[in-house]
């Protein structure tokens, strides 16, 4: 693997033509012939850049948890291929995580994370938890319960959607029945909670601005991630 660059740079063109061109050659043989150019132009600027990134989110939210590792914070090239009907072994996207330092253990690793992800056209900026564990799920429907949209949460919700962003998770068809007498409360129907734009690679991912960039993005659902952290670790502390 090539050695890291601790000062993000941007990502060098060559890592949307390696991506480009591995969709078109997902093959072992044609990855293992340009391992090279992924550790150079993919894996050192992606380290470099968690590691920047992690440092420029800490005021917004102190408990975040960079990892600049492969398996880390930055998720692994190869595809789990074990309950997929696509056999390509190849991820054809970079994907990077910076979760909450107190519930990285947690089950399921379910606490909150900023998340990053591009491919050889398209940049993913996202913040929150997919699935929320058992728990954590019981704790999120105690803090939106008779609030509709009033709350903190909801109002994240509005923003977002008033900002043409997804706001994804696991969800149910219809609010819980012992929750029943706040039927029309869409929050509680929900069983995660992540909010995602998805966009054109912007000019700022060959820059060292590209830490700003996202930093702008991400800096109004910082409460979001420090209000799901919050309701993740009220149980965590009990145990």
């Amino acid at each position: 693997m090539a050695s890291l660059d601790r000062r993000f740079r941007g990502f060098r063109p060559e890592a949307f033509s390696f991506l480009s061109d591995l969709s078109g050659n997902n093959n072992k043989a044609w990855f293992d012939a340009h391992r090279g150019v992924y550790d150079a132009a993919v894996v050192a600027p992606a380290l470099a850049f968690i590691e920047s990134l992690g440092a420029a989110l800490k005021p917004l939210a102190p408990s975040v948890q960079p990892e600049p590792r492969i398996g880390g914070s930055l998720f692994r090239v190869h595809r789990d291929m074990r309950f997929s009907a696509d056999r390509s072994p190849y991820k054809t996207h970079v994907g990077i995580r910076l979760r909450d330092g107190d519930t990285v253990s947690s089950p399921k690793c379910s606490g909150p994370l900023f998340y990053v992800e591009f491919d050889a056209t398209s940049l993913r900026l996202g913040v929150g938890v997919k699935e929320f564990d058992q728990r954590t799920l019981e704790a999120y429907r105690r803090a939106v319960v008779g609030k509709k949209g009033a709350g903190e949460i909801g109002q994240i919700v509005r923003f977002a959607q008033s900002k043409g962003h997804d706001v994804l998770g696991d969800s149910l068809t219809r609010v819980p029945l012992r929750l029943a007498d706040d039927v029309d409360n869409e929050l509680l129907k929900r069983k995660g909670l992540f909010v995602r734009e998805e966009s054109r690679l912007p000019a700022e991912i060959l820059q060292p601005a590209f830490v700003g960039y996202c930093l702008r993005w991400f800096k109004p659902y910082a409460p979001l991630f420090r209000e799901l952290r919050r309701l993740a670790i009220s149980w965590l502390e009990r145990r």
